[in-house]
């Protein structure tokens, strides 16, 4: 079982390698105080459409889908997190307003979370925190940006060559219904992509 500082620890070092962020080691002494370590069972909800959010997590194990549903009653997959990652529902957190989606757990889960407000007030004139914080949205609005490009400007087949490029442990780990889902096909057309593409089920 883990501990929060050895979790802080893994905060530290994927602040670093995904989002090319070198945090100093007294930033990060001061940011633990905020956090708060959570475990999570598969299925479980962080966030529900309506909520306005004001929580930033910090993904230690397990995979995490963003989710809405459509006006047909679909669930609609739009993001897939996993560990290392942060996810920081952007819209909710910057302007107050209801989230529009659901955050939920697709396994068992460990994150670490803090109430973002309360962290940006206490560190708003920290040079450190500010680049910090910088860096982290900006990922977040590039890996959103990047989807919904992908969604508009290539067909279910050039989609999926993307998913497998850019996720391949998700490809491994997620079940074809959940990918099928982020990709906005069928899942019996994903099942014949894949045998077009000589992918075993």
């Amino acid at each position: 079982m883990s501990d929060l500082s050895t979790v802080f620890r893994h905060f530290s070092d994927a602040l670093s390698s995904h989002y090319g962020v070198d945090a100093p080691t007294s930033v990060m002494e001061r940011l633990l105080r905020f956090f708060e370590l959570k475990t999570l069972d598969e299925k479980a909800h962080l966030i529900a459409a309506g909520d306005i959010a004001r929580q930033v997590f910090f993904i230690h194990q397990g995979l995490f889908r963003v989710y809405y549903i459509d006006h047909q009653g679909n669930e609609v997959n739009q993001q897939f997190y996993q560990p290392g990652e942060v996810v920081a529902p952007v819209l909710s957190l910057t302007h107050d307003e209801p989230s529009p989606f659901y955050l939920q757990a697709l396994t068992p889960g460990m994150i670490v979370s803090a109430d973002y407000p309360s962290l940006s007030q206490a560190s708003e004139h920290d040079a450190a925190w500010l680049q910090l914080e910088n860096a982290i949205l900006k990922s977040v609005y590039l890996k959103t940006a990047r989807r919904e490009a992908q969604m508009l400007l290539g067909g279910a087949e050039q989609r999926y060559r993307w998913f497998l490029k850019e996720n391949p442990e998700l490809a491994d780990q997620l079940p074809l219904y959940q990918v099928a889902s982020y990709l906005g096909v069928t899942p019996v057309s994903l099942s014949r992509l894949r045998k077009k593409l000589n992918l075993s089920e």
